[in-house]
């Protein structure tokens, strides 16, 4: 399991071998994404792992933390899983940065 930052998310982004899965409410989801982002919500347990496996797995929340529980626990699944540090947070302030 790996901590990526949200300038290495943007390497990610749109690839045919990485799902990007929001943790978040539905309603939070809808509200603001990062772009290809697909919803499973944080609760959703089963639905996370019957993700494919053949594919890098990265997770995001809020702020991060919880995307690192759920990822640790695909990581004993078998998954190539990354978080991203911050979170949707984080990805929002790397864009104003620019």
């Amino acid at each position: 399991m790996e901590i990526i930052s949200p300038d290495i998310l943007e390497q990610y982004m749109y690839r045919r071998d990485t799902l990007i899965i929001d943790l978040r409410s539905k309603k939070e989801y809808e509200k603001y994404h990062v772009p290809g982002a697909y919803h499973i919500d944080y609760e959703d347990a089963p639905a996370l792992f019957s993700l494919p496996k053949e594919k890098t797995i990265i997770l995001y929340c809020e702020r991060g933390a919880s995307s690192l529980v759920r990822a640790r626990e695909l990581e004993k699944r078998g998954y190539r899983v990354k978080s991203l540090a911050g979170g949707v947070h984080g990805w929002q302030e790397r864009k104003t940065a620019r």
